[in-house]
């Protein structure tokens, strides 16, 4: 409160002063005042003056042009430790400044040249040496054109209120490092108390001290029957005076090694250790640390048995084993040294496994083997050859193991002998070639019909299913001299519509012989020059397959069958054509007649409609959404690089933005060309999700009652009110303008009944349908009329449109 009070104080008589040094400066400039004015306001000045050194605050200005500091004032002389002389001999400001401080006051002098008062603290160098920190406010005067012509400041001396924090700064900092001691010794005492390793300290040959593990070592329930023993006491077959002396010597310079010694329990049981020492010279004792090995004695004792029994196993085994180091020989067992082909390890001497391993293979082997002596891993079984040492190449498989407790690159080779399984394997693959051979053609041939059959499926068009036949004739005959040609029945003009331009003219001779109109179809004929097969006709023309020059697969009887097979589908869709082409016409003179159109017809086009939307919705999803996706993914994973330059960020994340919106869009789309999960979820559940979406995209509600409805129609229907629904919200969504949308669907006895009514602009029921089948109204009345429905158009009670329609429930 006392610095606040101190601060307001300072700030009202800073303000005081500099108000009095304005007048005093003006009356000096325009000399109009009184001498008997002039002494009075001397008079005050020093009484402020004395003031401000009672308080310790400087006022001070600075004069730009002249770059001086003037009206100076006592308290801020005591402040710096310089005189009035000092600053009418241009000592500059800057001159005072603490080096360090020096960037901060380049700073406040920006802000001052802009017109801006500052208040901060910094430090200044003292007339005497040392170093003051003060609190310094400095307020600019501008001229007319904005430029700082001078520089009033007030000066506050804060160096003792600055060391007392520092002082009660360093006290905190105090406080806490012993904290920080005290919980680091409380860490070391719980380390020792909870090592697994036994730690005892020892001092005049006593034990001071025992860890809990040490005392589990010594089988001893707590440290009164340990401590004040000698250590010496507890060592099975101890050193000689003279050699504890040496030890405690090379304990005491750091010399001492871990070595490994056998100790008594409590109970007199035998314990075997590995001990070491460290002498610690501030207490003078020594710190002894040991760790119970007497389970891994017994493992290397029991692994030395484990050794001689694995030898004994080696030399009985079945199979040739070698023991390798750096590529050369150690040792090989008897069944070793029979595949190679001699009867004594001396042989071998010389040697190294690489000499038995035949050229072409002994890199990839030497490989294998440099790995598994490098990785520390085991090999696959691989099979490779193998030279006897008489010259012989058999068959083996071989696999490496790497034996790391014998030495660095030391590995365990294992080979079997299979030249007489390979052979047998041999001829039983041969064998089965033969009948594979076989399945394989059927398979094969059985594989193109089917995909050929399916392939059929989605043709609309005959020149593609005369590319499609061309294609698969060339792909099973393996031969490129294929045509399909058409010939009229009436003129013999031949088109060549697919295939090789190259007619065999022999064949073409027994066309013409026994004329196309005549030729069955689907039966393969056989000439001199080649092979033709009529595969269809249509509009007085027949359409044939030519097969030039000699096909040696057609003198397989599947491969015939096969041909003829595959003309047969494609007899059929010539049919199929054929119809569709008598049907188009058809619909051709139905259109040009502007006759209603049939209702069967009506829902062949509305049930195709859906097909294509299912189709449409399908390629979207898996090919363009899937597409976008990835890239999508891309672009986000370089985004989230860190080392991405800063000025590539902004315009990448709009990109990645773009594809999001994309991606929504197309998913949309879908959505909206095949309604997900119609079928699963049902009509009253596809709705409800429609109207929740179209309510974010819109700006009327929607209210649905569905309560008498009893979702027992057919699926024609199901997607029929969905469509019309569909249609409905778009329509009021482009052109009604309404705020309100009201639906509401019932079931009643066998009747499915739909009603529609929002608070638009509505229609004229006057009107001529035509003048507003731009709202769909048309496409909705067909869908109506397809299910053997009544629609009806009227306006609503709010004066928009109202719509009733009523179908069938099957």
């Amino acid at each position: 409160m006392h610095s606040y009070f101190l601060g307001a104080t300072v700030l009202v008589l800073a303000a005081m002063t500099i108000l009095f040094l304005i007048i005093l400066y003006r009356c000096g400039y325009q000399r109009k005042l009184s001498h008997r004015a002039l002494d009075m306001a001397e008079s005050r000045f020093r009484m402020l003056d004395d003031m401000l050194l009672t308080l310790d605050v400087g006022i001070w200005s600075y004069d730009v042009g002249t770059r001086t500091i003037r009206n100076t004032s006592l308290a801020f002389h005591k402040i710096t430790g310089y005189s009035h002389r000092d600053f009418s001999d241009g000592l500059s400001w800057e001159t005072m400044i603490h080096p360090e401080d020096m960037a901060l006051f380049r700073t406040l002098v920006d802000k001052l040249r802009q017109g801006e008062a500052v208040h901060t603290e910094y430090r200044i160098l003292h007339a005497e040496g040392d170093v003051r920190w003060v609190q310094v406010k400095m307020i600019p005067t501008m001229n007319e054109s904005g430029q700082i012509v001078r520089t009033d400041g007030i000066a506050i001396d804060i160096t003792t209120r600055f060391r007392m924090e520092e002082a009660l700064y360093d006290m905190a900092e105090c406080k806490k490092m012993e904290q920080a001691l005290k919980e680091s010794m409380n860490r070391y005492r719980r380390l020792v108390e909870l090592s697994p390793i036994a730690i005892a300290v020892c001092k005049e040959r006593k034990l001071m001290y025992v860890n809990p593990a040490g005392l589990r070592i010594l089988g001893a329930a707590g440290p009164d029957k340990i401590l004040g023993t000698d250590p010496w006491d507890w060592v099975f077959d101890p050193y000689e005076e003279w050699a504890r002396k040496r030890l405690t010597q090379l304990i005491r310079s750091r010399r001492v090694v871990p070595e490994e010694l056998s100790i008594k329990r409590v109970d007199g049981e035998r314990v075997d250790v590995v001990a070491t020492a460290l002498y610690d010279e501030e207490s003078d004792a020594i710190e002894i640390f040991f760790e119970d090995i007497t389970a891994r004695k017994s493992a290397e004792r029991a692994l030395m048995e484990s050794d001689r029994i694995n030898r004994h196993i080696l030399d009985i085994a079945p199979v040739a084993m070698f023991l390798h180091s750096d590529f050369s020989y150690i040792y090989a067992n008897p069944a070793g040294l029979s595949l190679l082909g001699i009867t004594d390890i001396a042989q071998l001497d010389g040697t190294s496994f690489q000499d038995v391993i035949p050229s072409d293979q002994l890199e990839f082997v030497a490989s294998e083997v440099e790995h598994v002596y490098k990785s520390g891993t085991t090999s696959e079984l691989a099979g490779n050859k193998l030279v006897r040492l008489d010259g012989m190449i058999i068959d083996i498989e071989a696999i490496t193991t790497p034996i790391p407790y014998i030495g660095d690159n030391t590995a365990l080779t294992i080979i079997r002998d299979v030249t007489e399984q390979k052979q047998a394997e041999r001829e039983r693959i041969a064998a089965e070639r033969l009948v594979r051979e076989s399945e394989d053609r059927y398979f094969r041939l059985q594989m193109s019909l089917d995909q050929f059959s399916s392939d059929l499926f989605g043709m609309v068009k005959i020149s593609e299913l005369n590319a499609r036949i061309v294609q698969e004739i060339r792909k099973v005959l393996g031969t490129d001299r294929v045509s399909l040609i058409r010939i009229n029945h009436h003129s013999l003009h031949i088109k060549i519509q697919g295939g090789s331009k190259e007619l065999p003219q022999r064949v073409l001779h027994s066309i013409h012989k026994c004329g196309p109109e005549h030729i069955p179809l689907c039966k393969l004929f056989e000439t001199c020059d080649g092979y033709f097969v009529k595969i269809g006709e249509m509009n007085g023309d027949s359409s044939i397959v030519c097969i030039a020059g000699e096909a040696p697969l057609l003198m397989i009887q599947a491969k015939k069958i096969w041909l003829e097979t595959i003309t047969r589908y494609a007899s059929v869709l010539y049919d199929n054509f054929r119809v569709i082409e008598d049907l188009t016409r058809e619909l051709e003179k139905l259109g040009s007649s502007q006759q209603i159109m049939p209702l069967w017809l009506l829902r062949l086009m509305l049930h195709l409609s859906e097909n294509e939307r299912k189709r449409l919705s399908q390629d979207l999803h898996d090919a363009a959404l899937q597409e976008q996706i990835i890239w999508y993914r891309k672009l986000n994973q370089i985004t989230s690089d860190l080392d991405l330059p800063e000025h590539l960020r902004p315009q990448l994340e709009e990109i990645e933005q773009g594809l999001l919106d994309v991606i929504y869009q197309i998913r949309i789309t879908c959505n909206e060309l095949r309604p997900p999960l119609l079928k699963e979820e049902g009509l009253e559940r596809s709705l409800e999700a429609l109207f929740e979406f179209t309510q974010l995209r819109t700006n009327y509600s929607i209210q649905f009652d569905c309560s008498n409805f009893v979702d027992d129609i057919s699926d024609d229907h199901l997607i029929g009110l969905y469509r019309i629904v569909q249609e409905l919200l778009a329509n009021a969504t482009k052109h009604s303008n309404a705020t309100e949308v009201k639906l509401r669907l019932s079931t009643q006895s066998d009747e499915v009944n739909l009603s529609y009514e929002d608070n638009g602009v509505g229609i004229d029921p006057s009107q001529k349908p035509d003048q507003f089948n731009s709202m769909g109204i048309g496409g909705m009345k067909e869908r109506v009329r397809s299910m053997n429905g009544k629609i009806q158009f009227d306006s609503s009670e709010s004066g928009g449109l109202a719509v009733y329609i009523s179908i069938t429930a099957k």
